[in-house]
């Protein structure tokens, strides 16, 4: 495996790691993950393609920058590390928050070499609305959540790790994911919380022109209807659940959700030469 780092300018440093041969796959993480969360795709998938995955800008070990942190600006330096990678075409996979990046990265540059898009449990908004009603944000939620990012949060990272899952991780997986989650001092950590909570992406899925596939957990706390409504509004696209799975679906059913990517990508034309899928 290489861990590099790219120069996205004004002297922010993204941390990358990647590991295989053939089409790219581009990997997002979600808000205080780091690309250390897809240990499992890196493995399973580097077999029959180039996995790459990134560390967003305060986040893991990227540049912990205390100004600029949107969901904009890490859509603009997701297609500067594009650029400084030559990557021409890709399928993008965006956990959680970084579904947002990449839908951000294409109201800002179009397709963009964007071959496909896998979304991993995100609804178009996190926000409660009319739209959304089962969205598991408001305003009193979001007060105590940023009150306990500024006051207490490693015990409030520590809280939020087993509601990402159907079953509570081991505590050895607790431990590395709370590594990874704390890595941001919680100032920054709770303006990541604030940006990506008020965004809202339903109006620009109308007509994506991008294959979308959309993947969720049948234990997650995300609203199946917002999942739902992205695959109507998009040009292209299909909802896949697994079951006995939460938020971090792509870990619970490692092989399951690896081979589906797999599966999505040859679909697309996109995938490795040796088809038929075979990733683990």
């Amino acid at each position: 495996m290489i861990g590099s780092t790219v120069d996205v300018g004004e002297g922010v440093q993204l941390y990358y790691e990647e590991q295989g041969r053939g089409p790219v796959l581009l990997f997002v993480h979600g808000m205080w993950g780091t690309c250390r969360f897809f240990r499992e795709q890196i493995a399973g998938l580097s077999e029959r393609y180039r996995v790459i995955a990134l560390d967003l800008r305060g986040h893991g070990r990227s540049t912990m920058s205390l100004g600029d942190q949107t969901v904009p600006t890490y859509a603009r330096d997701l297609r500067v590390f594009v650029k400084k990678l030559q990557l021409d075409e890709f399928l993008g996979i965006g956990w959680s928050m970084g579904t947002f990046v990449w839908w951000d990265y294409y109201l800002q540059f179009g397709v963009a070499g964007l071959r496909g898009l896998v979304v991993i449990d995100q609804p178009p908004s996190d926000w409660r609305s009319a739209e959304i009603p089962g969205g598991i944000l408001n305003v009193e939620a979001l007060r105590e959540w940023h009150y306990r990012l500024q006051t207490d949060r490693n015990g409030f990272m520590r809280d939020v790790i087993p509601m990402m899952f159907a079953t509570p991780p081991a505590e050895d997986a607790i431990s590395w994911m709370l590594d990874e989650m704390t890595r941001a001092p919680p100032v920054v950590a709770a303006a990541e919380l604030v940006d990506q909570s008020l965004r809202e992406y339903q109006n620009m899925l109308t007509g994506y022109p991008v294959p979308v596939l959309a993947c969720t957990g049948a234990q997650s706390a995300q609203p199946r209807a917002g999942m739902q409504m992205i695959v109507e509004r998009v040009r292209s696209g299909k909802l896949r659940v697994f079951e006995n799975c939460g938020h971090c679906l792509f870990l619970e059913d490692a092989a399951g959700f690896n081979k589906t990517v797999d599966e999505f990508a040859v679909e697309l034309g996109h995938g490795a030469k040796n088809a038929p899928a075979t990733a683990k």
